[in-house]
């Protein structure tokens, strides 16, 4: 029985690897990335060409890995029966998909792959009784040398050195999922724009990060298809999660605490946005990022310098483009900087610290500096937003219409500025004057898009430098009241797929986009505080103002929370609406700290209960028991070996992370 789950085992694994490769086969064949595949008329056709292509992965996979003690010369008797039991595996895999489509007349791509899903599962059972029985049974009987084979491929998945990438090949699947959810990427209004701009249709502003369009520029360019873009965000994250897998595995030693990261990416506060193209999606996902790199060098043993400094300079990129996509991941950024430094050297010492500092501002110098010459990024003065709201909320419209003349507006303009007060106050609008309630004239946004001038920008300073100090009561009401709607009244949870401005070349599947809305909307219904900023900005008060957090993972925490308050922070004078997106790096920050306190408990409780019945015991007098010995020897071994020796002093070093837990928490308190 113990041979026959270690096959099982190994079958799943190439059989997962597979099916990854069937799924991708069949769904590029099928649906393709502009939306019809070559084989998208015969779907039958391409389920039968993917099955193929699978078979040469299961084979090779099974021949050299599963079965590789029974490998002999390749015998024409197992070939014919691995080439029939396949034929009838793609009859059977093939079977739902004709059932699906010519009894039920269902032909969207979830439909396809449900049915090729639950055919595939019920080849899967066939395959493996005739592989076992009929196909790789060469020395079968009289090799000696299986139980030594067995213990070697055991004992590897025991010590975890197959753990990781059975890691990656969840989070690929995974990844692939979601990424097939929102192809070929869900648009917005500020999406298309940064589109628009990629595809040089419009000239680059700086009203959306110039940078963006520089890449989605460079993606569309290399690959011919806008799609990359929501792709590459979905890859950086799956990516991401997988490194914070492997460094929760590595320093807690569990595997379902390690899988639980996956749940992190399919939770819905977060999975919402993941195929949005947004500047807000890639700053969160660039600053998570940088904590993955932060806790896995935290995993780093002694020594590997290079690998140290190599990873420093690929976080600060991180940072780096965190900034140049929106500036208020500035903040933001400030407390990740030192646990970056603390979680590569423990004891940094002053010069690393200017390097890590100076290396920050010079990457982010330059790189602005490389954008800016590579776009020519026209000025549209976005800031001059904040001024409108400011001047035109707090004043009446009279006090506008003085305040404009004393700044020096234009008689067209300061009438603009007093209608726009009229309108917001008619309409009750709190905010996003420029958009809700400014009077634009027809064509204003045909060449640039929406912008200030310079005369105009200018004098919306002037107002707001003249007029807020006497006003200061009034501002910070005013400012209050924003802020109090971002954090109790926030909307937007589910961007769809669509919308007016979609353009004719972005065709979203519109199954699996009500599929996704349903998802998220049902756990706004059931849980709205997961999509609110109050809770968000709770979590991290408490992750910032806790002294001492258990686990190995206290400064994390308390710096974790210190960046989303910093974040959150920046939206007190500036906030232009109340959307889920404002705080969607708090809501990654936040789940990711949660998880991290959720596995430093259960490890420490595991940690002390071992500790605590083997003395016990032995303190009544009576002998150990085979299950003590079993907890005491967690003490002293880990996934990977045994126990090593200190380098310097030669004293036996606890690697186990459980032992490393214990005196995580005797050096904190």
């Amino acid at each position: 029985m113990r041979t026959i789950w270690r096959e099982v085992a190994a079958f799943g694994i190439v059989g997962a690897l597979a099916f990854v490769v069937e799924t991708t086969s069949f769904n590029l064949l099928a649906f393709g990335p502009p939306g019809e595949g070559p084989l998208h008329a015969v779907p039958v056709s391409a389920s039968a060409v993917a099955t193929l292509l699978a078979m040469l992965v299961s084979w090779f996979g099974n021949r050299h890995w599963t079965y590789r003690d029974r490998k002999g010369p390749i015998n024409p008797r197992e070939v014919a029966w691995f080439v029939g039991v396949n034929l009838v595996g793609l009859v059977i895999t093939a079977a739902p998909v004709y059932v699906s489509h010519e009894l039920f007349g269902l032909s969207s791509p979830l439909s396809d792959n449900v049915a090729r899903l639950i055919g595939w599962a019920a080849a899967t059972v066939v395959r493996f009784t005739v592989y076992r029985g009929r196909v790789f049974t060469s020395h079968r009987e009289d090799s000696s040398d299986v139980p030594a084979l067995m213990r070697r491929r055991t004992g590897a998945w025991r010590k975890g050195r197959l753990w990781p990438g059975f890691l990656a090949l969840m989070a690929a699947v995974c990844g692939y999922l979601v990424s097939t959810v929102f192809h070929p990427g869900f648009l917005t209004a500020d999406s298309v724009e940064q589109l628009l701009q990629a595809e040089g249709t419009r000239p680059v502003t700086d009203w959306h990060p110039p940078v963006m369009a520089l890449l989605w520029r460079v993606l569309i360019h290399t690959t011919d298809a806008l799609s990359t873009m929501a792709a590459l965000q979905t890859a950086l994250l799956w990516g991401t999660l997988w490194v914070l897998a492997v460094a929760l595995w590595k320093r807690t030693g569990s595997r379902p605490l390690s899988l639980l990261m996956f749940g992190f990416g399919l939770a819905p506060h977060i999975a919402n946005f993941t195929g949005v193209v947004w500047k807000d999606v890639h700053m969160a996902y660039a600053l998570l990022a940088v904590c993955a790199i932060a806790l896995f060098a935290r995993e780093l043993p002694t020594g590997h310098d290079r690998a140290r400094w190599a990873l420093l300079a690929l976080a600060l990129l991180f940072m780096a483009y965190a900034i140049l996509v929106r500036k208020n991941a500035f903040p933001a950024v400030l407390p990740l900087l030192p646990m970056l430094v603390f979680a590569l050297w423990p004891a940094p010492g002053r010069r690393r610290w200017l390097i890590a500092v100076g290396s920050l501002l010079a990457f982010t110098a330059v790189a602005s500096v490389v954008v800016s010459s590579a776009t020519r990024p026209i000025a549209v003065r976005q800031y001059a937003q904040i001024p409108l709201d400011d001047v035109t909320h707090v004043l009446t419209p009279q006090e506008v219409r003085s305040a404009a003349e004393q700044a020096g507006a234009t008689p067209s303009f300061r009438n603009d500025l007093v209608e726009t007060a009229q309108n917001c106050q008619r309409k009750k609008i709190l905010w996003d004057a420029y958009f809700t309630c400014y009077p634009h004239h027809p064509g204003y946004k045909d060449a640039i898009g929406p912008h200030f001038t310079a005369d105009e920008s200018d004098v919306l300073v002037k107002m707001w430098v003249q007029q807020m100090p006497h006003q200061a009561s009034g501002y910070v009401k005013y400012r209050t009241r924003t802020f109090a709607r971002l954090l109790f009244e926030g909307n937007l949870r589910y961007a769809g797929g669509t919308f007016n401005g979609t353009p004719k070349n972005v065709h979203v599947d519109p199954n699996l986009d009500a599929m996704m809305k349903s998802y998220v909307t049902g756990f706004a219904h059931d849980v709205p505080w997961l999509f609110q900023a109050w809770f968000w900005l709770a979590v991290a008060l408490v992750l910032t103002l806790r002294r001492r957090w258990p686990g190995p993972w206290s400064r994390e925490l308390r710096l974790l929370g210190l960046s989303s308050v910093l974040y959150i922070a920046c939206y007190l004078p500036t906030a232009p609406q109340a959307n889920y997106r404002y705080v969607y790096w708090p809501a990654l920050a936040g789940t990711l700290a949660l998880i991290l306190i959720a596995a430093g408990a259960v490890t420490r409780r595991r940690a002390l209960g071992a500790g605590e019945q083997v003395p016990d015991r032995a303190a009544a007098g009576e002998p150990p028991t085979p299950s003590d010995s079993s907890r005491t020897s967690l003490a002293s071994t880990s996934p990977a070996g045994p126990v090593q020796r200190d380098t310097t002093t030669g004293t036996p070093e606890e690697s186990h992370p459980a032992a490393r837990l214990r005196r995580g928490d005797a050096a904190a308190r």
